[in-house]
């Protein structure tokens, strides 16, 4: 570098006033020249840089009065994915008839296009018999032709057309100086251009040689002009070495601790971060891990390629908003965006979690129909309830809640697409631009950077994107058009650590340079065809077009010249470990040649690199994780003392409840807790109602009631779309439940008996009116879905038709659906022998016998997996039964006594009408009191243990809560040992 920045000097001082051009292959080099040139103390008056697309547009401007509009390459990419659809849905391909059309597959196909016009080819010129098929030919003509045709009827220019214009002039520059660099990167086109711009004499800036190894072949204009070597130019020659060379060699465990030797090599030189470099041969290896460095230590880096847009809120919020589309705008995917904090609501917005609780408590489920309908349903709920209720402000609150999310809803959604098989891109497009710019959170200056461009990328492409495609297509063509973006490109700059490939290496003239990824897996590359353009086809073509199969070997000589032209100090390092593959990784051979220049062994073998040490663990502490890595590996026993643990108040509560867990005492943590029995037992606190469900819950585990009623946890119940079923469970109950209520009710109207005859029809319309009202508020996710459900329930009906026509001859309903407790009902009262309980519930239905009694039945529409005869009250997990006998009696002044009997009732398909039933008789009544006695007794002592059954967890809640699969057998049955729960098991 520094032959270079002397050659330079002595060109600026010999033509001190001429304009002097130095045609770079970018600006990156440009301004690595530049920097170097200016750190020596040189000047260069009237000095300048420019790429050939530079000076050909010079010379097209000043020969044109048009304005040339460049094709961009995202819009280039557009068209060559619109035109190649055209092509095939009109048969003109036949080669790539079988290729599905994909964005990928149009970025190969573009950069084919630009690889062949850049060397001289059009659809006029194009040697068809270079290629080895016919119709392959045939395809890239077609293409290539449909293509040109494009870029003119929407009057751009590529660069190769640009290029070709530049050549129509005839101007020579003889006023200024052109100074070229060595080993320009030039196409066929760029090369002619260059030679009928300059003059007969230009001046070729030097660079150190690479000796030993073959230079890649050149025209004259690319060729390299030699500067004196460098001791790092004997790296494949060492047997002429001269001088010793600053080279360092490392090796690590994994790409995180080579990444970290580094910083901890620049922390121990002391050297400043805007004195190193470092040059990866793996963009995805160690861009992350850089980047995620930097921000957790607050560390100032550049990034040559730039980052992933995906690293910022802009692109993570794109891909969210993607994702929510897809998934038919799920209530969950909304809640994972808002969560991450990647979407500003707005002024008057509610808290996240009260969004959160909204949603999901409506059981909106997914589609934009569904969130604006469920929201609007609420409303009218609310105004009802504000008219009915004394104290307003509950209400209120909520309603002011509900209204905001409705009108913020309503307008995003009118934004955002529908989700269809097919779907417009410009609607899409604009949908997602109109959240990037009004409700996108940004909290740094790459994310202002991301939003800038990624709205950039949108704007650019809108004008040609009024088409419709498959939501398939649009999904692939959105996410490649804005997910592949990388963003805050830069150029090294002071004060910063700069991060870049090292094919942008061989101008740079910082003293400290890193070369990291030197593994046999990431260099030199593996050589491969593209099957797009052949490498014997690029030779039957000529003018210069690059064989893939070389790629390698170019590698391998543009890190020499790299390593040959740096300054200062140099250490090259590899990972020898692949952690996703588990395996051992080989280093590449440029690092053997390392290792003999190094030691002056040239003879060395790859197994001499085995000895370096490779430590699995930082030196130094970069995050707290390297602190707790050092102490894990550490071979000593260490005690973490109380000040490290009060430190680490979770560690430390979690080493108490887990010692307290391993004995075999009942404890806190175990569900005995210290509880306020006037506010949980419901026979001192007469604010407190009980459901028959709660008990029951009580009755089967002790804990699950604990975690639900004390601690109020509740699961996370997402109705997620499904496009094999219809209707939930509980859905499908509470359908079946109406549909039988508004059956008895008409007859009840009609003062007629079941009869299956007469009213088979009569059932089959109230189901399928009622399926008809439940397809507006839930639609179904297909016909063909609808129809099998549809046919279940109809079958349940002419069951429960079947069944009732029987069960009609010795009883008559005589209430539906009725509730104590709920709304405005008082609730049922249950006398203990000590004290009273408050009951709430809904019983399905209350016959009476012919001879005056009273006969309770709960519907059940699943299986009967879990009931039998002769098993009144399964240890206390089947209490319904007796609870509503009792509360109907209660509520309605009935007597003791007056009701018979309760049944469970099945009128399914997988139940076919089984009843089991329950005499509500003395023995009975008097062993369920107990059991409630000894339930509640258990609630106001605060013992809440776990279930004495692990099938009672099979469908459980809190099975991730409750972590009852951790204890052992014996340990559980110790703290069980002396527990209430075993006279409730005693009832069977």
């Amino acid at each position: 570098m520094q032959a270079l920045i002397n050659e330079l000097n002595q060109i600026c001082t010999k033509f001190p006033y001429k304009e002097k051009v130095v045609v770079v292959d970018s600006h990156a080099i440009r301004e690595q020249i530049n920097e170097a040139f200016v750190k020596e103390g040189h000047q260069g008056i009237n000095l300048k840089y420019k790429t050939v697309n530079d000076l050909a547009q010079t010379f097209v401007e000043l020969n044109s009065e048009q304005p040339q509009n460049s094709l961009d390459h995202t819009v280039g990419v557009h068209f060559t994915y619109n035109l190649l659809k055209e092509l095939k849905n009109q048969n003109k391909l036949h080669y790539f008839a079988e290729m599905e059309i994909t964005p990928a597959f149009s970025h190969a196909v573009f950069t084919t296009i630009q690889t062949l016009r850049l060397a001289g080819y059009t659809k006029d010129t194009l040697k068809k018999n270079a290629f080895i098929n016919p119709d392959k030919a045939d395809d890239i003509y077609e293409i290539l032709a449909e293509y040109e045709n494009t870029i003119t009827i929407h009057q751009f220019i590529d660069k190769a057309g640009l290029i070709n214009k530049a050549l129509e002039t005839d101007q020579i520059d003889e006023k200024g100086v052109f100074i070229l660099l060595s080993g320009l990167n030039l196409s066929h086109l760029e090369d002619q251009f260059l030679r009928k711009i300059i003059p007969e004499t230009v001046y070729k800036l030097p660079l150190a040689p690479v000796l030993g190894v073959n230079t890649p072949e050149r025209t004259s204009l690319s060729s390299v002009h030699w500067g004196p070597p460098t001791p790092l130019s004997y790296l494949y020659q060492q047997e002429e070495k001269s001088g010793k060379p600053n080279l360092d060699l490392f090796t690590a465990k994994t790409e995180e601790m080579e990444v970290k030797q580094i910083l901890e090599k620049i922390k121990m030189a002391k050297a400043s971060l805007d004195e190193s470099v470092v040059f990866y041969t793996n963009a995805d290896a160690y861009i992350t891990l850089f980047y995620h460095l930097s921000q957790k230590m607050d560390l100032p880096i550049t990034f040559g390629e730039g980052l992933p847009v995906s690293f910022s809120r802009p692109g993570r919020l794109v891909s969210g908003l993607i994702g929510w589309i897809q998934s038919n705008y799920s209530v969950a995917a909304f809640l994972d965006l808002l969560n991450e904090g990647l979407i500003e609501l707005g002024e008057g917005a509610p808290s996240k979690a009260r969004i959160s609780r909204v949603l999901r408590d409506l059981q909106i489920g997914w589609s934009q129909e569904r969130y604006l309908t469920h929201l609007d349903l609420e409303i009218e709920r609310l105004d009802e309830k504000l008219l009915q209720a004394e104290d307003n402000s509950t209400y209120e609150a909520r309603l002011k809640e509900i209204s905001w999310l409705k009108q913020w809803f309503a307008g995003i959604l009118k934004k955002l697409p529908q989700l269809n098989s097919i779907m417009n891109y410009k609607k899409s497009l604009n949908g997602i631009a109109y959240l990037l710019k009004n409700n996108c959170k940004t909290s740094s200056a790459l994310d202002e950077i991301a939003k800038s461009t990624l709205l950039e990328e949108i704007d650019r492409i809108l004008p040609f994107a009024d088409e419709s495609l498959s939501s398939y297509d649009l999904f692939e063509k959105v996410k490649d058009l804005l997910l592949t973006v990388h963003v805050n490109q830069s150029r090294p700059k002071p004060g910063h650590l700069h991060i870049c490939t090292f094919k942008s290496g061989i101008y740079n003239s910082r003293p400290n340079v890193f070369f990291v990824g030197l593994d046999n897996k990431k260099f030199p590359g593996n050589a491969s065809e593209d099957p797009l353009l052949l490498d014997t086809e690029r030779i039957q073509l000529g003018n210069g077009l690059s064989l893939l199969r070389e790629k390698g070997q170019e590698n391998l000589y543009t890190l020499l010249q790299v390593l040959a032209n740096s300054n200062g100090r140099v250490t090259v390092s590899y990972c020898n470990f692949d952690m996703n593959d588990n395996r051992v990784v080989n280093p590449a051979f440029v690092v053997l040649q390392c290792y003999r220049l190094i030691t002056g062994n040239k003879d060395a073998e790859f197994k001499a690199l085995k000895s370096l040490p490779s430590s699995i663990i930082a030196n130094d502490i970069f995050e707290d994780k390297d602190y707790w890595n050092e102490k894990l590996t550490n071979p000593e026993t260490h005690q973490l003392n109380e000040g490290i643990l009060n430190h680490f108040t979770n560690v430390k509560h979690g080493l108490t409840a887990e010692t307290a867990r391993n004995t075999g005492n009942f404890s806190e943590y175990d569900g005995l807790v210290q509880i306020d029995a006037a506010q949980y037992d419901p026979r001192l606190n007469q604010d407190k109602t009980l459901s028959a469900g709660k008990l029951e819950t009580l009755a089967k585990c002790p804990y699950s009631y604990f975690l639900r009623e004390v601690l109020k946890v509740r699961p996370v119940e997402d109705v997620s779309f499904d496009a094999n079923k219809w209707l939930d469970a509980a859905t499908r109950g509470s359908l079946l439940h109406s549909i039988f209520e508004n059956f008895y009710k008409k007859l009840q109207q009609d003062h007629a008996k079941p009869s299956y005859e007469k009213h088979l029809e009569l059932i089959l319309t109230i189901a399928q009116n009622l399926m008809e009202q439940q397809k507006e508020v839930l639609p179904p996710p297909n016909e063909r879905v609808y129809q099998r459900e549809r046919s279940d329930i109809l079958a349940c009906c002419e069951i429960f038709l079947k069944e009732e026509e029987l069960h009609s001859e010795n009883y008559v309903p005589l209430h539906f659906e009725y509730s104590f407790g709920i709304g405005d009902k008082e609730p049922a009262i249950i006398n203990l022998s000590s004290g009273q309980v408050k009951i709430s519930g809904i019983i399905d239905r209350v016959d009476q016998s012919n001879d005056g009694k009273y006969h309770i039945i709960d519907y059940k529409t699943g299986s009967t997996y879990g009931y039998a005869n002769n098993a009144a009250f399964k240890g206390g997990r089947q209490l319904q039964h007796m609870i509503y006998a009792l509360a109907i009696e209660q509520h309605l002044n009935l007597g003791e006594g007056a009701v018979e009997e309760s049944s469970y009732y099945f009128p399914t398909q997988k139940g076919l009408a089984q009843r089991f039933t329950r005499k509500q008789d003395k023995t009975l009544r008097t062993n369920g009191l107990d059991i409630l006695e000894k339930l509640i007794d258990g609630v106001k002592h605060g013992h809440f243990e776990m279930t004495d059954d692990v099938n009672d967890c099979k469908f459980c809640d809190f099975k991730l809560v409750c972590r009852r699969h951790f204890y052992d057998k014996e340990t559980l049955e110790m703290k069980q040992s002396n527990q209430k729960l075993k006279g409730v098991r005693a009832y069977d």
